[in-house]
């Protein structure tokens, strides 16, 4: 009698090995709601001064609002807040808030793309917890896009990470990717306005300890490749007078500037 613990199985016979590979993360398109789970405590004043003389017509959007809808448990700090608006009304509005005698912000810095303010060394001022503000002003050059409803101004963001835009103090609206990808630290581009300009700020989140895959770093090659060859000139004489030190003129850097937003 044949015992059956002393029969070998040919290959065939061999029973099928399950693979369990975890499924390929799929991107997806849109945006959702998600909870925010820290954070609001500091800017509560700034939000609600916001609402108050603003009403929805000015967001809080960016890196600050990842951090504060992060799934991490100890998600990478965000450097200052800053406010978008609707159109360009909105913003001479926001302005002229940060003018009023109760809160008097002092501008620290100003360029044809943001107004930065001081943060408030008093305690006694109601922004005092908050990171510096920097209010974004209304711009359409190219694909780059910056004021507009919430939605219409997140995708215009390039990383999925800081596609999120504050709606209460509770919710926030964000890139379909964006839990997925914050929670993994994958920088995914979804939006570049330069490739250079894109690249600097893929090595200014590789130090906060994301990282680039290479498909997404691939798509900075293939844009370069396709911009036109007077583009590509312009921006690599920029950048080589810099190089060299040279210096550059101030109408060479507000060029250089342009170039760098525009797509």
């Amino acid at each position: 009698m044949t015992n059956l613990n002393d029969t070998e199985l040919t290959p065939s016979e061999e029973p099928e090995k399950e693979e369990r590979k975890k499924p390929k993360y799929v991107s997806k398109e849109g945006f959702e709601k998600v909870l925010v789970f820290r954070g609001f405590t500091e800017i509560e004043q700034l939000h609600n001064e916001l609402k108050k003389e603003i009403k929805r017509d000015a967001f809080i959007c960016g890196g600050y609002v990842r951090y504060m809808c992060s799934p991490r448990h100890d998600p990478s700090p965000a450097s200052d807040v800053d406010i978008y608006c609707m159109n360009e009304e909105v913003f001479e509005k926001v302005k002229k808030l940060f003018k009023r005698t109760d809160i008097a912000l002092t501008i620290k810095h100003e360029n044809d793309i943001s107004i930065t303010y001081q943060r408030p060394t008093s305690s006694d001022h109601p922004f005092f917890a908050s990171p510096p503000i920097q209010l974004i002003k209304p711009l359409k050059e190219g694909r780059v896009v910056s004021f507009g409803s919430m939605e219409e101004i997140l995708t215009n963001f390039d990383f999925t990470v800081i596609r999120a835009g504050l709606l209460d103090h509770t919710l926030a609206l964000v890139d379909a990717d964006f839990i997925h990808d914050e929670g993994a630290r994958i920088l995914r581009l979804k939006n570049i306005h330069c490739p250079i300009s894109s690249t600097l700020r893929c090595m200014k989140y590789a130090r906060k300890g994301y990282w680039l895959p290479p498909f997404n770093c691939l798509k900075l090659f293939l844009d370069w490749d396709e911009r036109d060859a007077d583009y590509r000139a312009k921006l690599v004489e920029f950048l080589a007078l810099a190089n060299n030190g040279e210096g550059l003129t101030q109408k060479d850097i507000d060029e250089l500037e342009a170039l760098m937003r525009i797509d």
